[in-house]
């Protein structure tokens, strides 16, 4: 390693994670997400985007919080889920998109027990409260996937190179 500053940087940032571009793809999936299933909600009437933010079962934490405050607690789990996301694709950037629709897949499937710990939201055999949450986060999925498209041209980069 040289000692010229600039170089240590760049070399630095090669095997770091990638926070600022998680920190952003994760800050626009989740935007996308929520504003997504509040609209479903809205013309709807099926509480997906209450099951969002539910957060009833977290000890120690009032039952109900002000919306924003619920909002912007799922906006920091998007966050470090768009970290996560990044970080994952930064060295094998084959089939991102397939990767970030695999992420809002399995994190379609915290229906599961979301809808068993509150009473305020869809119940566990609702179908079409489920069709609605697996399709959003599908959406979720390829919206990180588009975030990673959209920084630098993961498809071309190399093993090692910095984002």
């Amino acid at each position: 390693m040289s000692s010229d500053p600039i170089v240590k940087r760049s070399e630095l940032n090669r095997q770091t994670i990638p926070w600022c571009k998680g920190v952003w793809t994760g800050v626009l999936s989740g935007l996308v997400l929520g504003f997504l299933l509040k609209a479903i909600q809205s013309f709807t009437g099926i509480s997906v985007y209450t099951l969002l933010l539910n957060i009833d079962f977290v000890p120690g934490l009032p039952l109900i919080l002000p919306e924003f405050v619920e909002f912007a607690l799922h906006l920091v789990v998007s966050i470090c889920i768009g970290v996560f996301y990044i970080w994952w694709i930064q060295n094998r950037p084959q089939y991102a998109m397939l990767k970030g629709i695999l992420i809002g897949a399995v994190s379609s499937l915290l229906y599961i027990p979301l809808s068993q710990l509150s009473t305020r939201v869809p119940d566990l055999n609702d179908t079409q409260a489920i069709l609605y949450w697996v399709t959003a986060h599908l959406i979720y999925g390829v919206t990180l996937g588009l975030c990673a498209k959209g920084t630098k041209g993961f498809n071309k980069l190399k093993k090692g190179d910095p984002l």
